[in-house]
C-alpha cells in the first residue's frame, strides 16, 4: 500500500492492530429534527427506516437531533434512482455512536454525515452502501455557491449542486472508526474531522480511501473523488455558515462517552501521546492522524492512496 502525505501531521502506526474500549453508556436513538427536513423514521426489530426528508434536484437532506445505533441496529436510508446524494446532519450537540449497519435501500446513492460535535464508529459498525460514503465534523457542507448548514436554518430549495466543498469555522469535533467499513469497489471513503483516529478496517476496493485532519478555520475543496485541496477559509464563506454553537467533545470524552472513570485524559510521555490507562497512541491536537495498517484500497494500480489536508506549519 502506498501511504501519500500530503501537507500533514501524522501518527502512523503500521506493526500493531490497535483497539479501543469504548465505555459509552449504550445508546439507540434516530430522532429526526420537527419541521425542518420532513424526516422521518420507522422501526422494525432492530431496523430504523428513513424516508420524506427535503429533495432539491440530485440531493436529499435529513436532520436529526440525534443519531445512534447500538450492536445488531440498522439505519436505513430509502432512496431512488433520481437521488444523487443523501445528506444528513445531527444537530443536538453530542457525538454519534454508531456500532450497527449503515445502509441505503432504492437507489445509488452517495451518503454523507456531518456532525461537528463527533463521529464514533464502534467495533460493530458496518456498511451496506451502493456508493461513496462521507463522514464528516464540519459546520458546512457546500454544493455550489450555497451552503448545507450543520446549525439552524437552510434553505433546502437553493442546494442543489453537488456537494464539493466543507468549511471548518471553529474546533471541529474528532472521528474515531474501531469498525470494518468497506465500500463496493472503485467507491471513496473519506474522513473529514479535527482529528481522526482509526484502529478498525477501511477498505475501498480500487478506490480511495481519505483520511483528512482539518485544524482551525479551513476550507477543504474535493477537486475529484479523493482529492483534497486545502485553503484559508474565506471571509464570505464564514460569513455565510451558521456559527457553532455547541462545543464538540474531547477525542477522550468520544471514545469514552464522557465517563472518564476508566481514562482521565490525554498525556505525553517520551513523544507517545495516549489515552490515560489505556496504551492507546492518540492525536494530542487538532489536525493529526491516527492509522493503523489495516487500510486497503487493493483492486487498481494507481488507486492506493490516504491524503490528509492540513498544511505545513
Amino acid at each position: 500500500m502506498v501511504v501519500k502525505m500530503e501537507r500533514t501531521t501524522w501518527l502512523v502506526c503500521s506493526s500493531i492492530a490497535l483497539t479501543l474500549i469504548s465505555n459509552a453508556p449504550a445508546r439507540s436513538q434516530l430522532l429526526p429534527n420537527p419541521n425542518d427536513t420532513n424526516t422521518t423514521v420507522q422501526t422494525s426489530g432492530n431496523q430504523f427506516d428513513i424516508s420524506g426528508g427535503q429533495q432539491a434536484g440530485g440531493n436529499l437532506f435529513h436532520s436529526f437531533q440525534q443519531f445512534d445505533l447500538t450492536q445488531g441496529q440498522i439505519a436505513n436510508f430509502q432512496s431512488n434512482p433520481s437521488i444523487q446524494n443523501i445528506l444528513s446532519r445531527i444537530t443536538n450537540g453530542s457525538p454519534s455512536s454508531i456500532n450497527g449497519l449503515l445502509q441505503i435501500t432504492g437507489g445509488n446513492s452517495n451518503l454523507y454525515l456531518m456532525n461537528p460535535a463527533g463521529i464514533l464508529f464502534g467495533p460493530s459498525a458496518s456498511l451496506n452502501l451502493p456508493a461513496a460514503f462521507t463522514a464528516t465534523t464540519a459546520q458546512g457542507i457546500g454544493l455550489g455557491d450555497r451552503w448545507f448548514n450543520a446549525w439552524g436554518q437552510n434553505n433546502y430549495s437553493n442546494l442543489t449542486g453537488l456537494p464539493a466543498q466543507f468549511a471548518f469555522t471553529d474546533v471541529a469535533g474528532a472521528i474515531v472508526n474501531q469498525g470494518n467499513l468497506t465500500l463496493n469497489p472503485n467507491q471513496t471513503l473519506t474522513f473529514l474531522g479535527g482529528q481522526v483516529v482509526n484502529t478498525g478496517n477501511l477498505k475501498a476496493p480500487g478506490g480511495t480511501v481519505t483520511i483528512a485532519a482539518i485544524p482551525g478555520e479551513q476550507l477543504v475543496k474535493v477537486s475529484q473523488p479523493g482529492s483534497l485541496l486545502n485553503l484559508a477559509l474565506p471571509l464570505n464563506v464564514k460569513t455565510a455558515v451558521n456559527p457553532q454553537t455547541i462545543t464538540p467533545a474531547s477525542l477522550p470524552q468520544l471514545v469514552t462517552g464522557g465517563n472518564l472513570s476508566n481514562a482521565t485524559g490525554i498525556t505525553v510521555q517520551d513523544g507517545i501521546v495516549s489515552l490515560t490507562g489505556s496504551g492507546v497512541r492518540l492525536p494530542e491536537q487538532a489536525g493529526m492522524v491516527v492509522a493503523n495498517n489495516s487500510i486497503d484500497v487493493s483492486g487498481r494500480p494507481g488507486a492506493k492512496s490516504i491524503s490528509s489536508a492540513r498544511p505545513l506549519d
